[in-house]
């Protein structure tokens, strides 16, 4: 797509840059240069706005390729960060070196957080390049909260979460907001679904 913006743009660029040499080459001895000199001053004002649509379309291929870009870094960043976090649930003595607890708890649960984390990271990830709309995040944070896991890891990385977000962009402060509004919804609700309601339900 971006391409195909590009050489577009150019192409108009390049006939509307050449039809004057091409006239002027094809023309007849005898040409009336007077009457094509007004023909001239009305493909002035076409040329205008066709050079206007291929500056836009060159334009548009660039921005492309910028969004392209930064999806591609933030992507290798997080395929970096999960394999970190692979690694370190493998082994408790290297999870409490890349990531200790907040506050005291036990290994499992720990390990459980992270993962709670790690899945909210995939939220914000997929939110971040505009393949999650706000409704759409809202329900997956709804469904995200229904679990006590999800609700502990929450109260206790919040306020970690939210110094982070609040130094990003635009699009970070909104998603942290709507986390904390749907697990404040989640918690008006009543009690969470602790870990064996899970596990007993039928398959």
């Amino acid at each position: 797509m971006a391409l195909a913006y590009g050489l577009l743009g150019l192409g108009l660029l390049g006939l509307i840059t050449s039809t004057p040499f091409v006239l002027a080459a094809l023309a007849p001895a005898n040409t009336d240069w007077g009457k094509l000199s007004d023909i001239s001053q009305s493909y002035g004002a076409v040329s205008v706005v066709l050079s206007a649509i291929a500056l836009a379309g060159v334009a548009l291929s660039l921005l492309y390729q910028v969004r392209q870009s930064r999806t591609s870094n933030e992507q290798a960043i997080r395929d970096s960060h999960l394999q970190l976090a692979t690694l370190a649930l493998s082994n408790p003595d290297l999870l409490q070196a890349w990531s200790p607890p907040v506050a005291p708890v036990t290994l499992k649960r720990h390990q459980q957080h992270l993962i709670t984390s790690l899945a909210l990271g995939e939220l914000l990830q997929r939110f971040r390049i505009g393949h999650l709309s706000v409704e759409k995040l809202a329900v997956k944070l709804d469904g995200h909260f229904c679990g006590e896991i999800a609700r502990e890891q929450w109260e206790r990385e919040g306020p970690g979460w939210r110094r982070t977000m609040e130094a990003g962009d635009r699009r970070d402060r909104v998603f942290v907001g709507l986390v904390d509004e749907r697990y404040q919804a989640a918690a008006a609700e009543g009690p969470a679904l602790a870990v064996v309601e899970f596990q007993d339900r039928p398959s």
